[in-house]
């Protein structure tokens, strides 16, 4: 008892420091989760606000690229359209003196003619160039497209600059190609305009083509033209037909991480894109993490501490209260052996407190004196005394504690005391008390009930004077007739009659003696010594009727059984010990003879199991109800005459070799009709 209440102190302590740590752990999911959130919600709001900054950046950018496109292209349409008119006469020197032409914006409007040639322009021309191979030319020689083309960024042979080529093509009055009018800008018209802007050192603002190719691309101070970013997710959100959008990528140009946000220019093939560089956007966020961070851990230290803190404390609180629960737990185990033993403990047993008040009453000492719910707790002690004297015959009637009591201490030992109890049959009670010196029980009553002992006592008197009174009758006679010879001159005929007497009474007396050892050895042994086997009820039974010695004039027992074979497992020499018992009798209570009949049925139980019945029936003298009842009693006989002969044990030694087979015997009879005993059996 005492391991296992230390392993249920270990298994507590183990499951609370489990519960500890789990708690613990829960804690700490839970503070860095609240990080995760709170650095996951920062991030966000630095992008969103970065995505709502970009979008309206690129919406400037948009209307800005719009705005110089249309601009361009108004002043080209008019440029057309004088040349349509003036052809070589155009003077587009005079225009930009006019302010037709604006050169802050437009690095210079010319005329390329039909095979190539800068022909005309508003800044002169010095040598002759032949722009025939130039995209912004070829794009119009075959077709007119009616579209404004913007080209890819080239250093102008005119100008010598960077420059983008805005043309439209020329159609002469018979609808043949007539020319380019070409106007040039400086891609970092675009770009200078958000110069000032704060998008980090690796910040970007561009204008690409959807061919990939960017007309300006500018990152931090650096401005670059003609860049391939044709593999950028920029492109596959464009074939998805979306206008505008942000994404986050690594650069396919330079690698660097960026948040993007881009706007297509509606009516041109182009798109504005403004960029952050992630680290310079993450500033902010990364300062806030570390600090959250550094917050967090020290929270984390913090329940870690406590729960190491509390773990050692529980691990001494633990080895301070083990020995206390370990005794505990050893009182307890003593506390439930002794209630388990005043439990089923056939004594009875009554305790009393230090105020002589009974605290106790065992589930014994209530059978013995048919408490039934009366509830003797807190009853005093002379209460007790007289309730229970009350129970008792006035003839052996309880004197009470304070006697006991007082007869203990006078003869310095346990006093006893025998009563004996009314109303509930005869019962007889030995009662002892004990003193105790323990602070909660004064005293103990310990009640015996002897009155089994009793009655073995009075059968074994009465059992010794009816067998010393069998025995004494045969005995008197082979005493007085044997001194008859001693001293007394006899004849031959009478000498041989009183012998035969003393022979007869010597059998009687051997055949008392033999049941009676038979009876002792059964009791004793409890069926230890039979021999048990698997044998045939039938032929068992035919060959005891063969066997059977009837009386001179009679016959035979009758049987009737089953054809099919009964197997009985059984002591095959005590079963016809009992069964020549039953037959013998038939016999002799019929001296007037009819006939003696052994039946054998077999009998189907509720639980399927079968059982054989053995019905041996005469006709004779038959019994009355109360003599039938008295048949298995030793010594007993029905007929009182002393015409049949017998010890009167027969049955008795019969009853038990069945119930040793595990069978019962009954007996069915009626006087003056006959009897019918029933020997009965299980079938395994």
């Amino acid at each position: 008892m005492a391991q296992a209440a230390e392993q249920r102190i270990q298994s507590r302590h183990r499951n609370v420091l489990i519960l500890l740590w789990v708690t613990a752990v829960l804690l700490l999911l839970l503070t860095w989760g609240h990080v995760f959130v709170l650095a996951s919600e920062s991030r966000q709001r630095e992008i969103s606000a970065a995505e709502r900054d970009l979008s309206n950046l690129t919406r400037l950018s948009q209307e800005h690229a719009v705005r110089t496109f249309r601009s361009a292209d108004q002043v080209i349409r008019f440029v057309q359209s004088r040349y349509l008119e003036l052809g070589a006469k155009l003077d587009l020197t005079a225009l930009t003196r006019q302010g037709v032409i604006d050169t802050e914006i437009f690095n210079q409007v010319g005329i390329i003619d039909a095979n190539g040639i800068y022909a005309l322009a508003n800044r002169p021309i010095t040598s002759r160039l032949d722009l025939s191979d130039r995209d912004h030319f070829k794009v119009h020689v075959h077709q007119d497209s009616g579209q404004l083309f913007v080209s890819r960024p080239v250093i102008g042979r005119a100008t010598g600059k960077w420059s983008l080529q805005l043309t439209r093509r020329i159609n002469n009055p018979d609808g043949s190609f007539g020319g380019v009018v070409v106007l040039s800008i400086d891609p970092t018209y675009f770009t200078t305009f958000y110069g000032e802007l704060n998008l980090g050192p690796g910040g970007l603002t561009a204008l690409y083509g959807l061919d990939g190719i960017a007309r300006v691309r500018r990152v931090g101070d650096q401005t670059e033209f003609g860049t391939d970013a044709s593999r950028s997710m920029l492109f596959e959100k464009l074939v998805q037909q979306k206008p505008s959008g942000s994404y986050v990528q690594a650069s396919v140009v330079d690698g660097v991480e960026r948040l993007y946000f881009y706007r297509t220019l509606p009516g041109y093939s182009m798109v504005a894109l403004a960029a952050v560089d992630m680290p310079f956007l993450m500033v902010n966020h990364e300062k806030g993490l570390q600090a959250l961070l550094v917050q967090a851990g020290l929270v984390s230290l913090l329940i870690l501490t406590l729960v190491l803190g509390l773990s050692r404390y529980l691990g001494l609180l633990r080895r301070d209260t083990r020995a206390r629960k370990l005794a505990q737990a050893q009182i307890q185990e003593r506390t439930e052996q002794l209630n388990a033993v005043f439990d089923i403990s056939p004594d009875g047993f009554v305790s009393f407190d230090q105020n002589q008040c009974v605290t106790f009453v065992n589930p014994a000492f209530r059978q013995m004196t048919g408490l039934g719910g009366l509830a003797l707790e807190g009853m005093g002690e002379h209460e007790f005394s007289a309730w229970l004297a009350d129970l008792c015959d006035p003839a052996s009637c309880f004197a009470g504690l304070a006697a006991l009591r007082s007869r203990e201490q006078q003869q310095s030992g346990h006093a006893l005391e025998t009563i004996e109890l009314k109303g509930l049959g005869h019962r007889i009670l030995q009662v002892q008390l004990r003193q105790s010196k323990s602070s909660t029980v004064s005293q103990i009553l310990y009640v015996r009930d002897i009155t089994h002992e009793t009655e073995v006592e009075a059968l074994k008197s009465e059992f010794l004077a009816t067998a010393a009174h069998e025995l004494r009758t045969p005995m008197a006679s082979i005493y007085g007739f044997a001194e008859v010879l001693l001293t007394q001159q006899t004849d031959g005929a009478l000498q041989k009659e009183f012998l035969g007497i003393i022979h007869k009474q010597s059998r009687l007396m051997v055949d008392i003696l033999n049941e009676l050892l038979d009876l002792a050895r059964i009791e004793a042994r409890r069926g230890k010594d039979f021999k048990y086997t698997e044998l045939n009820l039938q032929d068992l039974l035919v060959d005891l009727i063969k066997a059977f010695q009837c009386p001179e004039g009679r016959v035979l027992p009758e049987l009737e059984a089953p054809k099919q074979p009964i197997t009985l497992r059984a002591d095959a020499g005590k079963l016809r010990q009992a069964l020549l018992n039953v037959l013998s009798n038939a016999y002799k209570y019929s001296p007037d003879g009819g006939a003696v009949r052994v039946l054998v049925e077999l009998t189907q139980l509720p639980d399927h199991s079968q059982r054989v019945d053995i019905h041996i029936s005469d006709h004779g003298m038959g019994m009355t109800a109360d003599q039938a009842s008295k048949v298995f009693t030793r010594f007993y006989r029905a007929d009182t005459s002393g015409r049949v002969p017998g010890t009167g044990l027969g049955m008795s030694i019969t009853k038990e070799i069945v119930e040793h087979h595990r069978g019962s015997i009954s007996i069915v009879s009626a006087a003056g009709e006959g009897t019918q005993v029933t020997l009965s059996f299980p079938l395994h």
